[in-house]
């Protein structure tokens, strides 16, 4: 899309990426060589569906908000940061999710600055991922120029979190050149036993002196999971802790470097693992 000076519009540019044997696209909206601009601005990458009775699921890093339901009387009803996206579901059952890969913030059904409602609720099926804008220029940033890209993946189904998590954080693998170590070429690290559990700390702490073991349920699930520890673990329990590390709960066995424990949905669970019972 060619740009527009006398109109304050910047060129723009958008790749789109099928993948193989993956349900999913990956859209990338580059806004390319965007002249300084002291007008009140704001870009969007819109986002249409074609779904009937549309009803909208937030997923933020502490759950999941209905925008009907879960926002205070004179709070923000048009511009949302979204965690691992969103989640669009039709009449008929069909749903559609999204999330964004470098821009959190959203607005449903129209663009959302420059806007204020006590009762405004999304009716249409579009999602409007702001690329910049200067609604706040006493204190964030006055120009945007330059050139700068935003992405999202999109994909059918309202299964949000693992597919959102695998966007964000891809599978990375390096070669090494030269001879080898005496580490094995194949080695087991921390599972657990379902997806949409995250494993966010595994190593020495401060404030133990065991090892910390933090996992961390974003897909809504409460419920029983295993946790795998690597082979020849030497830890015999796993002593639930808090944030900071005090004590708390109980002191689980490890038996064949694995144990079994029950986590909240969306909430941590912090362990010290000790190599004596």
């Amino acid at each position: 899309m060619p740009g527009e000076p006398a109109n304050h519009l910047p060129a723009a540019s958008l790749r789109v990426s099928l993948h193989r044997a993956v349900p999913f696209i990956d859209l990338e909206l580059t806004i390319v060589n965007k002249a300084k601009d002291n007008w009140p601005e704001a870009d969007w990458l819109c986002l249409p569906f074609k779904l009937i009775a549309p009803q909208f699921s937030i997923w933020r890093n502490l759950g999941i908000m209905d925008p009907v339901r879960d926002i205070l009387t004179g709070a923000n009803r048009h511009l949302y940061a979204v965690g691992l996206g969103v989640t669009i579901t039709g009449a008929d059952g069909a749903s559609i999710s999204l999330c964004p890969l470098d821009h959190p913030l959203i607005s449903l059904d129209l663009p959302g600055v420059w806007k204020f409602s006590l009762d405004f609720v999304p009716k249409k099926p579009a999602v409007f991922l702001n690329l910049y804008n200067n609604q706040w220029n006493t204190n964030y940033r006055y120009w945007y120029p330059g050139t700068w890209s935003s992405r999202v993946r999109v994909w059918l189904g309202n299964d949000l979190a693992v597919p959102a998590l695998e966007g964000r954080v891809p599978l990375l693998a390096a070669a090494a050149t030269g001879p080898g170590g005496r580490l094995p070429a194949v080695q087991r690290g921390v599972s657990v036993s379902r997806p949409g559990v995250l494993v966010t700390a595994f190593g020495s702490s401060p404030a133990l002196k065991g090892t910390l073991l933090r996992i961390w349920e974003v897909a809504g699930k409460s419920g029983k999971i295993v946790v795998k520890l690597p082979s020849g673990t030497a830890a015999k329990t796993a002593q639930q802790v808090d944030l900071r590390g005090r004590p708390r709960g109980l002191t689980i066995p490890i038996k064949n470097d694995s144990f079994e424990v029950s986590i909240e949905a969306f909430a941590p669970a912090s362990f010290e693992l000790l190599a004596l019972g």
